[in-house]
């Protein structure tokens, strides 16, 4: 092969080469630019849509707040803070006159004959759930797998520091919608607007209500329960109900700032005055116990809000604190009890209440489903 025709091979197979590689270099497509821009377009579109639609936010700034007092009932988004701020406002409501620090003589009113729950050592001895002494004789009235445990910031006879009037029953935070249940059998002695028949300190404070007079009594006195601020009523007056049945829908009316239940045990009359507290009526969780006690003056006299904390010894824990009732609030009258706290970790506690810089402390015992109750006498201190 002579130079000219290596020449041509040459140039016609780098052609060839050339026209190879084109495919590669070449743009994508014209299918596949849209696809970027119409993400693109389609991303900002969406965008847009969603600014237009939101509502502008919504700042409450309170310039001259409605008075507290007549707000019945919260639901508090930090209730670790709130609980603190509420025992701060608490101890700067003790304040002791000189007849309660007297001690008081053999004259005094006696208090009630509770037993105070023995401090034992580190081995709990083996008790059996429930004695006879208890009455937890309700079940929670929400069904299981809802909010079934009582809200902890705004308890039975707490004003809140004496920022509300005091509260006759206990919480349960649950959404509107949510299934009331009767607490125990019985008979409904009131169903629907407390408009006409006022169960309240005023006429439709608990908006759609139930109660109900149960088939027990306590102490030869009649037991009912109340169901408040209800959005549906599903029983009428006379109606035989059963434990558990479906009586209401939980609501927001009436007087409530936002949807709960509101319940109440009253005894011997169906009377907004007749009210105790709750936890010592209702069934306990496994593995949980109720403190409560009395936190009084040498002279045997009450302390009103004063701040009760309770601290594990033997484990871990969370956080539990409430106070003493408010003045007027009654106590049970086989206990004679002016605090309680509910759902407590069974084990082995430090009970404290705080009046001024002095902490005043007993140790006991919780058990699975009893009631542990301890005294606590405030300017008493051992040496």
């Amino acid at each position: 092969m002579n130079d000219w025709s290596r020449r041509l091979l040459k140039h016609v197979a780098l052609g060839i080469l050339l026209l190879m590689s084109l495919p590669a270099c070449q743009p994508a497509p014209e299918a596949a630019a849209p696809a970027t821009v119409a993400a693109t377009m389609t991303a900002t579109t969406q965008l847009a849509t969603i600014t237009a639609t939101l509502p502008a936010p919504v700042v409450a700034i309170a310039q001259s707040p409605s008075p507290l007092p007549d707000m019945r009932s919260f639901q508090l988004l930090n209730p670790t803070a709130q609980a603190a701020t509420a025992e701060a406002a608490a101890i700067a409501l003790i304040s002791p006159t000189p007849e309660q620090m007297a001690i008081a003589t053999g004259d005094a009113t006696a208090s009630p004959t509770a037993t105070l729950t023995p401090q034992p050592t580190f081995t709990p001895p083996t008790l059996p759930e429930t004695s006879a002494n208890e009455h937890y004789w309700l079940i929670r009235p929400i069904p299981e797998g809802g909010t079934v445990w009582t809200d902890k910031i705004y308890p039975f006879g707490s004003t809140r520091g004496g920022t509300l009037r005091p509260h006759h029953g206990v919480e349960f935070n649950v959404p509107t919608g949510t299934q009331v249940l009767g607490a125990a059998s019985g008979t409904v002695v009131v169903a629907g607007p407390d408009d006409a028949e006022i169960v309240g300190p005023e006429g439709s404070f608990y908006g759609n209500v139930v109660v109900i007079q149960h088939d027990f009594l306590y102490l030869g006195q009649a037991v009912f329960t109340l169901y408040g601020h209800l959005s549906e009523v599903y029983v009428a007056v006379g109606q035989s109900v059963a434990a558990g049945e479906l009586i209401a829908l939980s609501g927001g009316t009436g007087v409530a700032d936002g949807p709960h239940l509101h319940f109440e045990v009253r005894l011997g009359a169906n009377s907004y005055d007749a009210v105790r507290n709750p936890l010592l009526w209702l069934w306990p969780f496994p593995d949980r116990g109720t403190v409560i006690g009395r936190v009084s003056w040498p002279n045997g006299e009450l302390v009103a809000e004063a701040p009760v904390s309770l601290h594990r010894v033997d484990g871990p824990a969370p956080y539990m604190a409430t106070t003493s009732y408010a003045s007027g609030m009654l106590g049970d009258p086989g206990w004679g009890e002016n605090f309680a706290v509910d759902d407590v970790p069974a084990g082995y506690y430090e009970i404290s209440v705080r009046s001024g810089s002095e902490d005043y402390t007993v140790e006991a015992w919780v058990f699975s489903r009893q009631t542990t109750y301890v005294e606590i006498t405030l300017g008493l201190q051992s040496d």
